[in-house]
């Protein structure tokens, strides 16, 4: 129970602080996995799958992307209807801007927290993190 408040919660606020920027938190989420191995591309099958999304919602989001200079997309030589995208300098500068942005609010969230409550959550948020991506459904 606890933690579908703390995600309606983090769902709100994260709604509300995309308002203002150039791309919306799914599109963010999207340039910060290309960002982790900017030089690595992507097809939009291999997007859905670690994405967790179906291939059209994939396909909207890179459109939206490639639209706004973040990603790029070359035709694959030898399959011509499968593209592979990649991260843009520009894509990555997006990305570190909005971290940028959003430092301030993460900061403030965590101004009461004292170093030993950060360890423990980014070590319990990992240990979550890796079953999570260990037993995908």
């Amino acid at each position: 129970m606890l933690q579908g408040i703390i995600q309606q919660l983090m769902t709100t606020r994260t709604s509300k602080l995309f308002k203002n920027f150039a791309v919306n938190s799914s599109e963010f989420a999207l340039l910060s996995h290309f960002s982790h191995k900017p030089e690595r591309s992507w097809t939009v099958s291999e997007l859905a799958e670690v994405m967790e999304m179906n291939q059209p919602g994939i396909t909207k989001l890179t459109a939206s992307l490639i639209e706004k200079s973040a990603l790029s997309a070359a035709v694959d030589e030898f399959d011509k209807r499968k593209r592979h995208l990649t991260i843009t300098r520009q894509g990555l500068h997006l990305c570190s801007e909005i971290m940028n942005k959003l430092q301030p609010d993460i900061s403030l969230c965590f101004a009461d927290w004292q170093d030993q409550e950060l360890q423990q959550l980014l070590t319990c948020s990992e240990k979550l993190m890796k079953w999570l991506d260990e037993n995908r459904l």
